[in-house]
């Protein structure tokens, strides 16, 4: 097996749980990951996704309380939320559920390598961080169409968190991350589970507070308007401003005007 490699010190001690809980469970420590994600994701949705919780739960309920399964995962929700709040003193939301699934549970397999935070900040500053200041309290959306766990969303939160988040990936694992990295922050947004390339959706989870919880299950035709133009909106080319057509088009190398117009589309808008 790959050696664990983390970026924060914390994650170490949450896979000691985590290893834990899979021990105790007779489980592989991917599957009690996924399992502690699903679980987390039903605990945060106040009682509407019960049954899906009584099912996962289950595996994790064999033995005395206090050396089952489903403490370690309890215990693994508490050090993660506890790590998290220590970062946000800073300013910071650090995303301490993609270290501990990339540096010990997926070791980039496929080729999935999740965003450095401090270049998700970076890519935030570049495009949306020089907001006028007459529209910084609008409430603006962003997308991310391969959205991991949400880590290109919490970048932007952290300078307007008011805004709509609105995240995609076809990974369910990175789906329910990026769900409870917005849910736990109470940041208002839509995660989706899908292809962007093929405009597949198969789950869609709503996070903010409401009445019972931060994370809810709502089908697609049930988001507002906006959300379903962002996920379903083919890509179409956008009138630049005056300003910006005039000295910035692209030229060839002759120095000639490209005639293809310059392109923005619904799902780019954060890179």
């Amino acid at each position: 097996m790959a050696k664990e490699q983390f970026f924060y010190p914390e994650s170490a001690d949450l896979l000691k749980t985590l290893d834990e809980a899979a021990r105790r469970s007779g489980v592989s420590r991917g599957q009690a990951f996924e399992d502690f994600l699903h679980m987390t994701v039903c605990s945060l949705s106040g009682q509407r996704m019960e049954e899906q919780y009584m099912a996962v739960v289950k595996k994790h309920s064999q033995g005395k309380p206090g050396r089952r399964g489903c403490d370690s995962i309890a215990e693994l929700f508490a050090k993660s939320v506890a790590a998290m709040e220590a970062e946000e003193t800073r300013g910071e939301m650090k995303d301490i559920l993609g270290d501990l699934y990339q540096g010990a549970i997926t070791y980039g397999e496929n080729g999935q390598f999740l965003t450095p935070e401090p270049i998700a900040r970076m890519m935030a500053a570049m495009t949306v961080g020089d907001v006028p200041e007459e529209a910084k309290h609008e409430k603006n959306s962003v997308c991310d169409p391969a959205c991991g766990c949400g880590r290109m969303l919490l970048a932007v939160a952290e300078m307007h968190p008011h805004w709509l988040f609105v995240g995609q990936d076809v990974d369910l694992r990175c789906v329910r991350m990026c769900a409870i990295n917005l849910a736990l922050r109470n940041l208002y947004g839509y995660v989706i589970q899908g292809n962007s390339l093929t405009d597949e959706r198969r789950l869609v989870y709503r996070t903010g507070f409401d009445l019972t919880g931060v994370i809810s299950e709502v089908p697609l035709d049930n988001c507002p308007e906006p959300v379903q133009k962002i996920v379903t909106e083919p890509t179409s080319p956008v009138e630049l401003p005056a300003a910006l057509a005039s000295s910035d088009e692209p030229c060839d190398p002759n120095g000639e005007a490209d005639d293809e117009p310059m392109r923005r589309t619904n799902q780019l808008r954060l890179f």
